[in-house]
């Protein structure tokens, strides 16, 4: 018989996509069990009295139609604005948006 008959490379290369094949599937498995657990979605507060907050939440439950609502649009935009606009703690009033010149001065 021409060549080895045991050749130790491909043995261990073979072990190797083997060991390899095994670890993918032992993470398929884990993950796919921790996917099917089905997540809970938190309820709003009960007691918000914020009209924002209240048409969030109908934004949220209407679900995908929320994309094509003008409502659910302006009342995100409005969180958004919200969310990024900048307000001392220390203060009780938020700031002004645009503050007004004072008599006399020339606006730049």
């Amino acid at each position: 018989m021409p060549g080895r008959p045991f050749n130790a490379r491909a043995v261990a290369r073979a072990s190797g996509f083997l060991l390899v094949a095994v670890a993918i599937v032992a993470l398929a498995v884990r993950f796919d069990r921790d996917g099917a657990k089905p997540h809970a979605v938190a309820p709003w507060p009960a007691g918000s009295t914020d009209p924002l907050a209240a048409e969030l939440a109908r934004c949220q439950s209407i679900g995908m139609a929320a994309q094509s609502d003008r409502a659910c649009a302006a009342v995100w935009a409005e969180n958004r604005r919200r969310f990024f606009t900048y307000r001392p703690v220390d203060s009780a009033t938020p700031p002004a948006s645009h503050p007004t010149p004072k008599a006399g001065a020339e606006e730049p």
